[in-house]
């Protein structure tokens, strides 16, 4: 799940920094007293029934516009659970303290809609090799309006089959020199391609709320949409 979360996140256009595993954060807490978050570990154990713990959360996200955002991936199934409410607790009143937002992100987040699998099939292709003056070629094609997959990739049949031309735009969208918008249907021959910088679409948006409660993910239609593709396999 912290994989499936990191690949979404660093495929984000909005999204400049990704630190896995930032920093400790270290409290003292009891069910009378509540939570007291501390500037580090105690130099002694606190009076019973008081105790001190750490978290570590999983990722810190930083945007290209300034906002920061620290991330917890759980499964759904331990959420109710006091100790894991307890631990949420504690990195919701970090992040506020720091001017972030906290986000708790499920499986029912990632794996809800075609976000994830559209990203897993882009990162495929990342190491595709395009020359700069076809990749030049393709986005003064794409310059001028948006342009559907398929007939992008007929377009470019005289310069290599039509398979090895969608190897290409899967590179070209993967890189960020063309863009489309990944969240709202799988990618197919009908997905629309659009110049690179135009689609700055952001995760926490779609899949995630700011107020860091677990959401039931994208609706609509297209979060239940099967695959249906002609796209090259690998």
């Amino acid at each position: 799940m912290e994989a499936a979360a990191a690949q979404i996140l660093v495929a984000s256009p909005v999204v400049r920094s990704l630190e896995e595993q930032p920093l400790t954060i270290w409290y003292a807490w009891d069910d009378v007293g509540g939570i007291e978050l501390l500037a580090g570990p105690p130099l002694r154990k606190p009076p019973l029934p008081r105790r001190a713990s750490y978290i570590v959360p999983d990722f810190l996200v930083q945007f290209h516009s300034g906002a920061q955002h620290l991330i917890e991936v759980k499964p759904s199934a331990k959420l109710a659970r006091p100790d894991v409410q307890r631990k949420l607790s504690v990195a919701r009143q970090f992040a506020e303290r720091q001017g972030w937002t906290f986000h708790v992100v499920t499986e029912r987040e990632l794996r809800v809609g075609p976000l994830l699998n559209n990203v897993r099939l882009l990162n495929r292709f990342r190491c595709v090799s395009v020359s700069v003056e076809m990749a030049r070629h393709i986005q003064e094609l794409v310059a001028g309006q948006p342009r559907r997959w398929l007939d992008m990739a007929q377009k470019l049949s005289a310069h290599a089959p039509i398979a090895i031309a969608k190897t290409w735009l899967l590179h070209l969208a993967a890189t960020g020199q063309l863009d489309i918008d990944p969240r709202g249907a799988p990618i197919t021959d009908a997905t629309l391609l659009y110049p690179g910088g135009t689609i700055a679409w952001d995760p926490f948006d779609s899949v995630w709320v700011p107020s860091g409660s677990s959401t039931v993910g994208p609706s609509g239609s297209s979060a239940n949409s099967a695959p249906t593709n002609s796209l090259p396999k690998t």
